[in-house]
């Protein structure tokens, strides 16, 4: 077995293994941002982001190897990261409440 092999064999199964999480925050003013974690090793992020961005017509960055969309996106991102190839069983959505920040009334 050569070396492009064994390489292709640990690709696929870190894609295998590799759990996508996504999960909203609140953040400056109690706006929520969602967060998308988890992605295998050697996934473009700056690529992914960019076109998560134009899909969902939102801003966003990624820092720290986590992508940040402005928003709420919890509907759609599956469907989306489907679209660029990732295992939909792999992926999952957090249906927690977003939680309040700041002044409570």
């Amino acid at each position: 077995m050569g070396n492009e092999e064994f390489d292709e064999i640990l690709s696929a199964l870190d894609r295998e293994t590799a759990r996508i999480r996504v999960r909203v925050e609140p953040r400056r003013y109690n706006k929520p941002a969602t967060v998308i974690s988890g992605f295998p090793s050697g996934t473009d992020l700056a690529e992914t982001t960019r076109t998560l961005k134009n899909r969902l017509a939102t801003g966003g960055s990624v820092v720290e190897g986590e992508v940040y969309l402005q928003g709420d996106h919890r509907a759609r991102i599956r469907s989306e990261l489907e679209r660029l190839g990732f295992d939909p069983e792999t992926i999952e959505v957090s249906t927690d409440e977003l939680p309040r920040r700041g002044r409570r009334d």
